[in-house]
């Protein structure tokens, strides 16, 4: 009798997720903030030309179009809300997790103290005390805290931006001198391939363009015409991961693949 007091009195006094997240939100602020931006058309187009590379199999093709979008009037929401006596929802969390282990420890003790000859203790049982007294108090907080209320709202400088998805694109010839250009640290040197009108490079510049980035680790590529870079910018493991999902027969090397 005297080692079940004992128990329960532990159990008792056992700490439950469900305080620590009400002695976490106590020793926070009580206010959440949201950012939410807003779009709305102004019947404006604008079109620019965009440049990007893409893989037909295992071969590295410069995509040069004029892309057509419709431009938005853009801003910010910033809101300020006022939680009401603890954070929303939160104690969801006791009750599935604490649940699942006190009732699995429950049925797991119940099941062998029946049996004389398991040598488990009933008195175990008394260990599930402080899972069972968490999901009782989560259960009450869930019910007594109330949705975050709404205190203040402001709104940022609205400014003009493209729409995401474009209306129409038009394919055009690349500019005469662009050029992917790879680089690396320590590889004494950018690699420079030209790039014809329709977007290709050779296929000896093909080959080279893939070892100079087998060969460094850090290496990237990059497209340039008319003096300056064109937007297009890959590291060596987003390179061969896009030409890998373009043609699976060349998959990424082992240091590019996910997870490393």
């Amino acid at each position: 009798m005297t080692r079940a007091l004992a128990l329960l009195l532990a159990a008792l006094l056992t700490p439950s997720c469900g305080l620590l997240i009400d002695g976490a939100y106590l020793l926070s602020g009580k206010h959440s903030y949201k950012d939410v931006e807003q779009r709305r058309p102004t019947g404006e187009v604008q079109t620019l030309p965009e440049r990007r590379l893409v893989f037909e199999g295992p071969r590295v093709h410069v995509v040069c179009e004029d892309v057509t979008r419709g431009v938005d009037r853009v801003w910010s929401v910033h809101k300020t809300y006022e939680n009401q006596g603890g954070w929303y929802q939160a104690h969801w969390l006791p009750v599935i997790l604490e649940g699942a282990i006190g009732i699995g420890l429950a049925i797991g003790f119940g099941s062998k103290c029946g049996d004389p000859t398991s040598g488990v203790s009933c008195e175990l049982l008394y260990a599930t005390i402080p899972f069972a007294v968490d999901v009782a108090y989560s259960l009450i907080r869930l019910a007594t805290i109330r949705p975050p209320k709404l205190v203040d709202k402001s709104l940022t400088q609205p400014h003009t931006a493209p729409h995401e998805t474009p209306s129409a694109n038009a394919t055009t010839a690349c500019e005469p001198d662009a050029e992917l250009v790879a680089t690396a640290s320590v590889s004494g040197g950018p690699l420079r391939l030209p790039v014809d009108a329709s977007g290709w490079i050779s296929d000896a510049d093909q080959d080279r363009l893939t070892a100079f980035l087998l060969g460094y680790r850090d290496a990237q590529v990059a497209l340039y015409g008319g003096g300056r870079q064109l937007g297009v910018d890959l590291n060596r493991c987003a390179f061969f991961r896009a030409r890998g999902a373009a043609d699976p027969r060349h998959p990424a090397p082992g240091d590019c693949q996910p997870g490393r």
